[in-house]
């Protein structure tokens, strides 16, 4: 018999974390930080599933207002990084316990599975696997968070996660407005469309989902996005937000059709904090001068819109040359030799262009597939949703997706992350939908 003594686990975990922790604040600092919250969040989540979904969005959400990340060794680490493989890692423990489910099937996953395959088979043939491992890469990842927020959210209670949400994205608009945020709130890559994207995307998507709560959370959270929303927008300076803007209001006020007295108010609240909002007359400004150059009327010419109309042009002659099988997946800026002001080469800043140039009808295919499978996926949301609560769920997440698909126009949105989360919930309240109205019927 063995005589050896052995560390009881009461003493080894301790000293583990005692020496977890004396690690990482000889390494750096912040790390332990991190690691206590980091601690806190994968008790939270292994208890509470749904959270993990909850501080991804959040995670997403202060990455891009430039408030989180830090360099180790050199490497870049931010929140939604971090929050992504833990939420993973932690699922995955949670499915090897047999609690829950390691994958819920939908249609959607089969066209987001043929877009990937097929980016795949476009770099191998242009082997241009250096320029295109970022969008293979980045497609198969969202691919992998789509398939996980659905499949924790499809049968969860969602009423608080859209509580927390829209106090998140509150107060992410709030800091945005503050005279140090410059209202372009968009992280390290200081994008206004991008911004305006997310605002976009989450403000109906959270309206939607707050339309018909009870909770006394709800009325405020409600009103302070109604009224933050265009504000946002506003002090974005971002035209393309802006025009946006102007047909998602009313999408938002429809979703809102029941609390009149909030939304006389917010408007009311907008009407005057707007005028005294930074940028409002930039904005305003850089939308006369869009007119005036549309126009051929301005006296000022518009760079950025001369340099989006060149690019246009070299894309559509790309696209051409390359109509069947592209150029190969991350080669725009190259086969168009398109040099910006500054001399640097610009991408597409279409995403429908950035995909016909670069993977031609071919890989355009599969994208149209995949849009097909979201849009019928909604219908049916829409057509069984056993309430005006549930109706709202699927038009809010509808009308985000929406602001998205116009967004795409001026932006490359492929692997805009908040996006797939979004489409993530939104396959799970249409999930929730239907399963309602097979109960029912």
């Amino acid at each position: 018999m063995a005589t050896g003594r052995t560390l009881p686990l009461s003493s080894a975990l301790p000293a583990g974390l005692g020496g977890f922790f004396g690690l990482a604040l000889a390494v750096k600092p912040l790390l332990v930080i991190a690691g206590l919250i980091g601690g806190g969040i994968a008790l939270v989540g292994m208890l509470y599933p749904t959270t993990l979904v909850g501080f991804m969005f959040m995670a997403v959400l202060f990455d891009r207002l430039g408030v989180t990340g830090l360099n180790v060794a050199a490497f870049p680490i931010t929140a939604s990084k971090l929050s992504v493989l833990a939420g993973l890692g932690l699922w995955t423990a949670r499915v090897g316990l047999g609690r829950d489910p390691l994958l819920r099937w939908h249609p959607v996953f089969f066209g987001m599975m043929s877009v990937v395959v097929m980016t795949a088979a476009s770099v191998a043939y242009h082997e241009c696997l250096a320029s295109g491992k970022y969008i293979l890469f980045g497609l198969g990842m969202m691919t992998v968070l789509v398939a996980f927020v659905y499949t924790v959210l499809a049968e969860a209670q969602l009423d608080w996660l859209f509580r927390f949400l829209a106090m998140v994205l509150v107060t992410v608009c709030l800091l945005s407005m503050a005279p140090s945020g410059g209202g372009r709130a968009s992280g390290p890559l200081g994008d206004p469309n991008e911004w305006g994207t997310l605002v976009l995307l989450l403000t109906p998507t959270i309206l939607g989902g707050l339309s018909g709560d009870r909770h006394l959370l709800a009325r405020p959270l409600r009103m302070a996005l109604f009224l933050l929303a265009p504000l946002v927008i506003l002090r974005s300076g971002s035209r393309s937000a802006f025009v946006v803007c102007v047909a998602i209001v009313p999408c938002c006020i429809y979703l809102l059709r029941r609390h009149r007295g909030e939304l006389i108010v917010s408007a009311g609240l907008a009407a005057i904090v707007a005028p005294f909002a930074m940028g409002l007359s930039s904005t305003i400004d850089r939308i006369v001068s869009l007119v005036g150059n549309l126009n051929g009327q301005a006296v000022i010419p518009d760079t950025s819109l001369d340099e989006r109309s060149e690019l246009f042009h070299q894309g559509w002659d790309l696209f051409q040359d390359h109509w069947l099988l592209g150029s190969g997946p991350g080669t725009f800026p190259q086969a168009t030799g398109f040099l910006s002001t500054m001399g640097e080469f610009r991408p597409a800043h279409n995403s429908y262009m950035e995909v016909a140039c670069e993977q031609g009808l071919v890989g355009l295919t599969p994208f149209v597939i995949l849009a097909g499978f979201v849009a019928l996926t909604l219908w049916r949301g829409y057509r069984y949703a056993r309430d005006e609560a549930a109706e709202n769920r699927v038009l809010g997440v509808s009308f985000g997706l929406g602001s998205v698909v116009l967004m795409a126009g001026t932006l490359g949105l492929l692997t805009f992350s908040m996006a797939y989360l979004t489409l993530g919930l939104a396959l799970a309240i249409v999930a929730q939908a239907e399963g309602t109205h097979a109960r029912t019927h």
